[in-house]
């Protein structure tokens, strides 16, 4: 985002949604849209530099899962801003667990803790949430399924922070934005993403 910030492509993008424009992103390119999102922004691997190298060699965007608890690199997911153009703290690649070796589901619920004034959409890796006008649908891959033990079909779901516990249910396939995705009453920014800036500055 402070990259888009230095380029004014976060305007460019603001205005083109105003327009009617088809958007679309994965990962980061999700939570971009929302007001913030659950990211691994602090994985040296997602640096400029290593993104660039992994992309062209037809990588994948998300880091894989440790094969040994030794191998576990010590960064944190952190709560980024987004454009606010969908309300909501997004959390993509939900069922994945990544370098670090944390379940993206388990570190989002505590992230929810902390930020337990915003509702929150996540999306699976496989998984798609498409909104159109004032409706959404959600899309899942056929032949694949969630990264986590208990498998199944990759989804989309939302939740929210309720007496202190961390909610999160299940999307129905297809419904109206404004009944499901609930506006923050008030939004937290992360001190990590100051360091995150230090460490993958958006001019090199």
């Amino acid at each position: 985002m402070e990259r888009w910030k230095v380029f004014g492509i976060d305007t460019m993008l603001a205005e083109a949604a105003s327009r009617g424009c088809v958007m679309s992103g994965g990962s980061a390119g999700a939570i971009c849209w929302f007001d913030g999102g659950h990211s691994d922004s602090m994985d040296p691997d997602t640096y400029r530099n290593s993104m660039m190298a992994i992309v062209s060699n037809g990588g994948d965007e998300a880091t894989a899962a440790p094969t040994a608890g030794s191998e576990r690199k010590k960064w944190k997911y952190i709560r980024i801003p987004g454009l606010s153009l969908l309300p909501g703290l997004c959390c993509p690649h939900y069922d994945k667990t990544q370098s670090n070796g944390v379940p993206r589901s388990d570190d989002f619920k505590e992230m929810m803790l902390r930020h337990s004034q915003e509702s929150v959409v996540c999306i699976d890796h496989w998984a798609a949430l498409v909104v159109d006008g004032d409706d959404y649908e959600v899309l899942s891959i056929s032949g694949k399924e969630r990264a986590v033990p208990e498998g199944g079909k990759p989804w989309c779901y939302v939740g929210k922070v309720v007496d202190g516990t961390p909610i999160i249910t299940s999307l129905p396939p297809s419904g109206p934005i404004a009944a499901t995705f609930e506006l923050p009453r008030n939004i937290v920014d992360d001190p990590l993403v100051a360091q995150c800036i230090v460490e993958n500055p958006p001019i090199l």
